[in-house]
């Protein structure tokens, strides 16, 4: 055999090796994080499923898990010394610390009646904490098989057309909303993170993701249906919701503060990556299979890459699970025990009224919630007769406006993205107005 025929021969199988790695890879990546299926009597995805069974067969271990992780993130500023690197650090610091007593307390139940009842502190560690406390580690083992084997890379160039004039992002967004919608949010933001300093994303890109595809996931959604009484109009909810979600997300992507955020990447260097992505000039569906085997043909560490996601992943539970404990019940506090939310109310229902909505003092009083807890609007009108266009209108704020402060804020705040809490609150604010301008003249279809 020629020296031709050889290194002709050692090409092929470089090339079979990679489209196996891409195939295989893929499939794996995308059964675990976007087919949903039944179990237990619940339909979700595969790492959404693990949780469930361990939280059901070994809830003792999921409780330990999940303190000893609130307890080690309370404390790791501390052990790291970045508590008094600026005003922020502290006051994030003394927020972690005040979780990790939360965890302890909600764990051992410790504390007063009023603190210890089912709506405020056990709901914030069982029901929302623990699940994410699971999830994001053992999300992170499979996380490999999205990130490292091509399907990023083959998604950012094929769907580069579509996301970037609308939303200003790189195509590889489309795998964190998937993951949203289908999975949790939690996952989305761990995903967008991950992007975020392997380079994939800018500053501005990521804080775009965050803010704007970080939703609840579907199951959340129908909860939320459940509660204001919708699941017969089902569809038109969900529909609904999914346009004007992403309608949002293309107008705050323009505006101030998300416009300001400088498209930079976390290492400079990696600026390359954009070029090489505007550079293609092949056909678009063999360029991005192309740059897809070559990434899966380069990559030959497995457990290597699982080790490593893990380990972020651990390390991004460590940062905002004491956030969740601490922020949740600051808001839990405003909202069960004082008129906070009453006198927010007065200030959004002008604006209600002035669009037109039905009720819009009880709606107002729902909505103006939507950023401290995504369930609370719906519960607060769950035994409320109300018309079905203001139950509406509650569902598809509470889930378009994204950002809350008993979830997605603290994980947000947790990642290594630099968005300051006064862009993540006019963000927040921008898209509840928007949301309801977009939304008012749709409201005919209901009456």
């Amino acid at each position: 055999m020629s020296n031709e025929q050889k290194i002709d021969s050692l090409q092929k199988g470089a090339l079979t090796a990679g489209w196996l790695k891409f195939m295989i890879g893929s499939l794996i990546g995308v059964a675990v994080y976007f087919i949903p299926f039944f179990w237990m009597g619940t339909r979700s995805i595969f790492i959404d499923h693990v949780v469930t069974t361990i939280t059901f067969y070994a809830p003792g271990f999921a409780e330990v898990v999940t303190l000893l992780l609130i307890v080690i993130g309370g404390g790791h500023p501390f052990y790291a010394k970045s508590w008094n690197k600026g005003f922020s650090s502290c006051i994030l610091s003394v927020l972690k610390v005040a979780g990790g007593f939360l965890g302890v307390m909600a764990f051992f139940q410790m504390g007063p009646d009023w603190l210890l009842g089912e709506e405020m502190l056990p709901l914030l560690f069982y029901s929302i904490a623990m699940p994410v406390a699971l999830l994001i580690p053992i999300g992170s083992v499979f996380l490999t098989f999205l990130v490292d084997y091509g399907l990023l890379s083959f998604l950012g160039v094929f769907l580069k057309p579509v996301m970037r004039p609308v939303w200003k992002v790189p195509g590889v967004a489309a795998v964190n909303i998937v993951a949203s919608f289908v999975g949790s949010f939690s996952v989305g933001i761990f995903m967008t993170d991950q992007l975020y300093r392997e380079g994939r994303y800018t500053m501005k890109e990521a804080a775009i993701v965050l803010t704007g595809f970080s939703t609840v996931s579907t199951a959340f959604m129908v909860i939320i249906a459940k509660n204001l009484a919708l699941m017969h109009i089902w569809h038109l909810f969900f529909g609904t919701t999914l346009i004007i979600t992403f309608a949002v997300t293309a107008i705050t992507a323009r505006i101030y503060p998300l416009r300001n955020i400088p498209s930079t990447y976390v290492h400079q260097e990696k600026e390359e990556r954009k070029h090489q992505e505007d550079e293609e000039n092949q056909g678009l569906f063999l360029s991005a299979f192309s740059l897809a085997l070559k990434e899966a043909e380069s990559n030959r560490y497995l457990f290597e890459n699982i080790k490593y996601n893990l380990k972020e992943g651990v390390r991004m539970s460590l940062r905002f699970l004491p956030l969740i404990l601490s922020i949740g019940m600051i808001v839990f506090i405003l909202a069960r025990k004082t008129l906070f939310f009453d006198g927010m109310a007065y200030v959004l229902y002008p604006f209600l009224d002035w669009l037109r909505i039905p009720e819009p003092m009880l709606v107002a009083k729902a909505i103006s919630t939507a950023g401290a807890e995504v369930l609370m609007p719906s519960l607060i009108l769950a035994t409320v007769d109300v018309p079905v266009a203001a139950r509406f209108v509650t569902g598809v704020v509470s889930i378009s406006s994204v950002l809350f402060l008993s979830g997605t804020i603290p994980c947000i705040i947790g990642t290594s993205v630099p968005i300051s809490m006064k862009n993540i609150f006019a963000i927040l604010l921008e898209r509840i107005i928007l949301t309801l301008l977009i939304l008012s003249p749709m409201l005919i279809l209901l009456s």
